[in-house]
Formats: C-alpha cells, structure tokens, sequence
C-alpha cells in the first residue's frame, strides 16, 4: 500500500466499518473529519484523541506532544493529560533518547499539560523514532463547546497559514536542496515554524465566542458560535476542510485564492515542487461557525491571524483556483509531505 495516511474510504472500508458498536457511554466516536472521542463520565465528559508522529526525527518529542493536544484543542477544550509512547531504532545512542523525552517534557510545561504515563522501548521494529501521543481533557457541563457539525451557511475560517508544519520538516529534510533558494533569514525564519504549531490558545478561545444557554442535550450546558473545528494535519488545508464537510453531511465551496501562505512556504513548495494547499498544515486551526466576524475579531485581539476562506454549502465540493476558476475540490489522498 502507499506511505502514508489510509485515504478517506480506505480507512472506513478497512478500518471504521469494522469496528465493533460504540457502548453508551461513549458520546462520540473519533471519525473522519472529527478529532475526538467524547466519553460520558457523569456529570463531565472525557475527550480523547491518539496520534503517531513518523517523519519528526530528532523533534518528534515535540511535535507528539502538539499534534495530539491540538486535536483536544480542536474540541474547544485544554489538554489536561497526556501519555507518550516512544519506539526507538537500535542505533538511537542514550543521548536521542534523553533529547527526545526532555523535548515533549519541556512541550508539555509549556501547554500546561501533564504527561501521566506512557511507554518507551528500542526496537528493530522502526528504522527512526515513532511517538505516539494520547491526550484528553475534561468537559464540566457548563463549559462551552462546539454543537459538533458543520452546518449549510457556515463559514470555514482558518487560522496562520498553510503548510506551517510541512514548511518545517522540508528545511530540516532538505537544507540541501533549498540552498540557493531560500536565503538565511529564510532558513531562520522557517526553522521558527516549529513554534508555530501549537492551537491549544485560538482553539479554547473561539469556541468561548458567543455563548448563550443551549437546549438540553444531555451533553453540554453552554452553546459557542462554533460549530466544529479540525486540526489540518496530513492532507493540508484542503484535505482537513473536505474532512470536516465529508463528517457533517454538507458541501463545500473553497476560495484557494483566500487561503493564506507565507511567502517562506511559497519558496519552498515552489522548489520542491509541492502543493502547499495539500502538505501537512499542524499549527493552523479550522473553523466552521455562522459568526465569523465574532470570532475572527476575538482570535485578532489575541494577535492570532485568522481568515475566511470558504462556505459549507447543502451538497457538492468545489474550489475556486488561483486563475478564479470553479473546479472540483478532491477528496484528501497521500500527503505532499511524501513525495520528498
């Protein structure tokens, strides 16, 4: 099979399709285009989400430990706890490993959140470092939260630019490559992107936008003007937007042209010829919500860039591309990340 994530209907034809009933405990269930699971741990809820990181090297530490409190982010909720995981190849010296653990152990002072267990091993399994991660928060019944889908009419916002991790691991993948290309306040500026990561901030501060008293539901006491949000992640902007349109039953209108890219991920795409719109994108939140002025001008006010780029709309998926013309907008496949 090819490297990388299943696409979308592989991972429901092998993989969701043939999971066993969710009890009733379990709210929600982690899904396509959904970060989360939501368990009903009366009278709070325990949201839950797993990720690998597989092509983070010497910083995987760290990046394990943003990718997966992001998705507790993506919820609307702080990562209070975390377990890491951590498969080592035979050639990692003591000191790999010392870096990699003081790296997601510094990450994890500075997001606030605790890393209560886990397991760390060499193995001839892995030929380089695998991290995985298991974050989760808690909910109390008065805390806001997203009502769970995109709805027909909602904006799709966007939080930074494109491609902030994928810009990254090119640098540290392809410095070769890229001399002559990119100067050395580009290289710097790049190697920044690492910082960039983190939506934990714009995550709890956009689904605490306009709430009001909501309907009972059985799950939450709170109603934010947010109606879901996702981590883009491998598959890019694009990718995580026909995700999250794909898992609300909606359809989808993208404006490539609105999309922000910085002009260090411009250069590096353009020399490895990648398509920045599709290339990992951990570090930018999306945001589906009826109020995006509320809340672009909230996350501003914290000095986090926030931009509209497209509408949920009743059926079909379409894109206008950078010559404003309408074309189909594709489902995610294999990342950009690996065509390097």
């Amino acid at each position: 099979m090819r490297i990388g994530k299943l696409t979308n209907q592989e991972l429901h034809e092998i993989v969701l399709s043939r999971l066993p009933a969710l009890s009733a405990r379990t709210v929600t269930g982690a899904n396509i285009g959904a970060d989360c699971a939501w368990i009903n741990m009366e009278p709070n809820m325990l949201v839950a989400s797993s990720d690998p990181v597989t092509a983070g090297g010497m910083q995987s530490g760290r990046l394990a430990i943003h990718v997966s409190c992001n998705d507790i982010a993506a919820c609307g909720v702080h990562p209070v706890g975390i377990l890491l995981v951590v498969i080592a190849p035979p050639q990692t010296s003591r000191e790999d490993l010392l870096q990699i653990i003081d790296q997601a152990s510094d990450t994890a002072v500075q997001l606030g959140v605790d890393i209560v267990g886990g397991h760390t091993e060499i193995s001839d399994a892995v030929n380089r470092f695998v991290v995985t991660t298991t974050a989760f928060g808690i909910v109390n019944p008065m805390d806001p939260v997203p009502s769970g889908k995109a709805m027909p009419g909602d904006t799709l916002l966007m939080t930074k630019t494109a491609a902030i991790e994928g810009t990254w691991i090119a640098v540290m993948e392809h410095e070769e490559k890229l001399k002559g290309v990119l100067t050395e306040a580009q290289f710097a500026e790049a190697r920044m992107f690492l910082d960039r990561l983190s939506v934990v901030s714009e995550g709890v501060l956009a689904v605490s936008c306009c709430s009001s008293p909501a309907p009972d539901k059985g799950k939450q006491g709170l109603k934010s003007a947010v109606h879901l949000m996702h981590d883009a992640t491998e598959g890019g902007i694009l990718g995580a937007a026909y995700e999250m349109a794909e898992f609300s039953g909606t359809g989808l209108f993208v404006d490539a042209a609105a999309i922000p890219v910085h002009p260090v991920t411009l250069a590096v795409t353009k020399a490895l010829d990648l398509n920045a719109l599709r290339l990992i994108s951990s570090g930018s939140l999306l945001i589906a919500t009826p109020e995006p002025d509320v809340i672009i001008s909230r996350l501003l006010e914290s000095n986090i860039s926030c931009t509209a780029i497209g509408l949920f709309t009743k059926d079909g998926f379409t894109m206008k591309d950078d010559h404003q013309v309408q074309i189909p907008l594709l489902p995610p496949e294999s990342d950009e990340l690996y065509k390097m």
